[in-house]
């Protein structure tokens, strides 16, 4: 039984699939079926219902699986901890990062490997937190950008930036003719003053979707959603150009956007945003992965 055969039964077992499993281990699907076959030989029991569909693991591969991912979190680990002790300066790192990261990732990125150019670092872009906490669970990364509170009690965490949500309107709307633009600060409104104008909001899928439900909830209307996306930058171009309102944060809003929005502070303590680092509570941080954090910390 080798090691690859392990990943190979494991992979299976997450996509519930021989053909994406082949595809995400590079391998042809013939290949990965002969090589699960004849494991599954030498054990003496199948390790999945190939009757079911998606494919499901037996009980003796729900066993097997326990123990895989087990095996594959220690050979990991020793993998970090050699590099650690031959030069950690060299060392791999999985980051991923939504929108989240935009504001700081990149620069962290540019100074760390001024520092460290011959690091291993492998950088993946999701639009979607919920994605990344998976990703992180499943060992795909090792660090990544997320919004409190996480919905996984297994990741732990560092505060990387604070900060505000706050409400845009176009320039030329009438409640931003009647304020003029600060220089610290912003001025308040009710979101009910707003019960008529159109939302450009997240989708539904995004995380921050059901804190905005709950906003308008609180204001005592429903929104009327002009259109749904899934950056900031979509929906901060849409009202610059004199359409709706939306929800944002200042850091994401263009230079070429900044004259042409007002922004507005909705006086709601679930627009607070707490930006942070994640990883996983069990999995141990290589070196280099932790000088990350302390640098992506001293730059947030």
């Amino acid at each position: 039984m080798s090691l690859k055969q392990i990943e190979c039964v494991v992979m299976v077992a997450k996509l519930k699939s021989f053909t994406k499993a082949a595809n995400r281990l590079k391998i042809t699907q013939p290949s990965l079926s002969q090589s699960i076959n004849i494991l599954e030989k030498h054990i003496g029991v199948p390790l999945f219902d190939r009757s079911t569909n998606p494919i499901s693991l037996t009980h003796a591969g729900e066993i097997y699986i326990s123990k895989a991912n087990a095996m594959i979190e220690l050979y990991n680990d020793l993998n970090v901890q050699m590099q650690d002790v031959t030069g950690f300066g060299s060392g791999k790192l999985r980051l991923g990062f939504s929108q989240t990261g935009y504001h700081f990732i990149p620069d962290a990125l540019s100074q760390f490997y001024k520092k460290f150019p011959n690091a291993d670092i492998k950088v993946s872009q999701v639009s979607s937190t919920l994605r990344l906490e998976k990703m992180l669970l499943d060992g795909e990364l090792d660090i990544a950008t997320l919004i409190l509170p996480l919905n996984s009690s297994e990741l732990n965490y560092k505060i990387i930036k604070q900060s505000r949500v706050l409400l845009a309107l176009p320039i030329t709307h009438p409640l931003s003719q009647k304020i003029k633009k600060r220089a610290i600060g912003y001025p308040t409104i009710a979101l009910n003053e707003l019960k008529k104008e159109r939302f450009i909001l997240p989708k539904e899928t995004q995380r921050s979707r059901p804190i905005f439900d709950k906003i308008f909830k609180s204001a005592g209307f429903e929104p009327i959603v002009f259109c749904e996306t899934e950056t900031f930058d979509i929906a901060n171009s849409i009202v610059a150009s004199g359409i709706g309102a939306c929800f944002t944060l200042p850091q994401f809003i263009k230079e070429d956007k900044i004259d042409k929005l007002m922004l507005f502070d909705v006086e709601d303590p679930l627009l607070e945003r707490t930006a942070v680092l994640a990883y996983k509570k069990d999995k141990r941080l290589s070196r280099i992965a932790n000088e990350f954090l302390l640098m992506a910390k001293t730059l947030s």
